[in-house]
This record gives C-alpha cells, sequence and structure tokens, in this order.
C-alpha cells in the first residue's frame, strides 16, 4: 500500500482495467489521451487503492519525447476547458506548460485535469485526471498537504 502511495505522489508531484466511474470522463477529449498507451507509462486506480486520498478515480498518463502526442493532449485539453468551472494555466514562450481545469460535476463527482510538460532533462508531459466526492478546490489541497 505504501509504494502504490508514493507512486501517487511521484505522479503528481511530476505533473506538479476499465473502470466503473469510468463513464464520467466519456464526455471528456482527453479520454482519448488514455486509450493510446503506446510509449508511454499508464496507471489507473480505485476504491481501496486510493484509501487516504478519498478519490473514486485517479488516472496519470505520463508520454516521453513525444511532440505529436503534446500537441494531441493540448488540442483535447482546449475542447475540455470550454466546459470547464475553473481554469489555471502556466505559459511559457507561448505554450501552456502548466494546466489545471475544474470540470462542472458529473453526478456526484468532482471531476479535476492536471496537465504538466517538462523539457529538461527530455520532454515528458503528464497528464493527470481526477474524480472525487470532495470539490476540487479541497482535492487540491489535500494533494498538497501530502507532500
Amino acid at each position: 500500500m505504501k509504494s502504490i502511495k508514493k507512486y501517487l505522489m511521484l505522479a503528481l508531484l511530476a505533473g506538479l482495467g476499465i473502470l466503473p466511474n469510468l463513464n464520467a470522463q466519456n464526455d471528456l477529449q482527453i479520454s482519448r489521451v488514455f486509450e493510446e498507451k503506446k510509449g508511454s507509462v499508464m496507471v489507473e486506480l480505485t476504491d481501496e487503492m486510493l484509501d487516504g486520498y478519498d478519490f473514486s478515480l485517479f488516472k496519470s498518463i505520463t508520454i516521453n519525447n513525444n511532440l505529436p502526442a503534446a500537441d494531441f493532449i493540448r488540442k483535447c485539453l482546449a475542447k475540455d476547458e470550454a466546459g470547464a468551472k475553473k481554469v489555471k494555466q502556466v505559459v511559457s514562450n507561448g505554450v501552456p506548460t502548466s494546466i489545471y481545469l475544474q470540470l462542472p460535476r458529473k453526478g456526484s463527482l468532482y471531476r479535476l485535469i492536471l496537465f504538466n510538460e517538462t523539457y529538461k532533462p527530455v520532454q515528458k508531459i503528464t497528464l493527470i485526471y481526477i474524480e472525487s466526492k470532495n470539490d476540487s478546490e479541497d482535492v487540491l489541497k489535500l494533494i498538497l498537504k501530502k507532500k
């Protein structure tokens, strides 16, 4: 259990099977990103694996050295951003390198997207999708507190 929590924190810090709760993500363009697993590292966690975080779903994908994938992810994020309740971005040289999207609730679930792209030592893209019964702001506070 500790190694799972460590990986969860590493994935969150780096960026900042099919599951029953996946339906809440189906209306999002980023769901297409998680279908493309070639050359990436993807993590999906649910239920008891997320004890202590109050998440119902955590999905993370990390892709290295793939500019077309980065462009595709940005296009998906731009479409999902249109329906977002809150948007925060960090832009470097005119390109968004970190994006936070607080999405409208889907049923009882709050939804949150985190994106980060770094270039040193290599290009690394991390996309995280979280569903929780807690408000997205509370989820961020929890993530920052667990650091």
